[in-house]
């Protein structure tokens, strides 16, 4: 199964998530990503059920925030992002530097 990335970017370990797995142990009680980022390799061993619990880290804490809602809050930050991306249509430009402000003063994790 192809696992979902809800915040791809270059730098990822997405693609080479299967290739680590390979050289982990078949039960793990806690996973711990200290330097998430996008969190690929929980994503792919959550996928894969190789692990029961997960602790997802980076220095990025707006980013671990926004995983934190992806997970715990699902469909408030989708209806977030559904709402953004309907506010922004034919003024692309100037709506995504108004909401990279509003990100920088307030870190909200709809705006990231």
């Amino acid at each position: 199964m192809k696992a979902p990335q809800p915040i791809p970017y270059q730098g990822s370990k997405r693609a080479l998530a299967p290739l680590i797995l390979k050289y982990f142990p078949k039960n793990i009680e806690r996973l711990i990503e200290p330097f998430a980022g996008s969190a690929a390799i929980s994503i792919a061993t959550a996928i894969r059920k190789k692990a029961d619990k997960y602790w997802i880290n980076d220095l990025n804490k707006p980013l671990i925030d926004l995983l934190s809602d992806i997970v715990n809050n699902p469909e408030r930050i989708s209806s977030s992002y559904k709402k953004l991306w309907e506010e922004q249509l034919g003024k692309e430009k100037e709506f995504f530097i108004e909401t990279r402000k509003r990100f920088n003063n307030y870190f909200r994790t709809d705006d990231f």
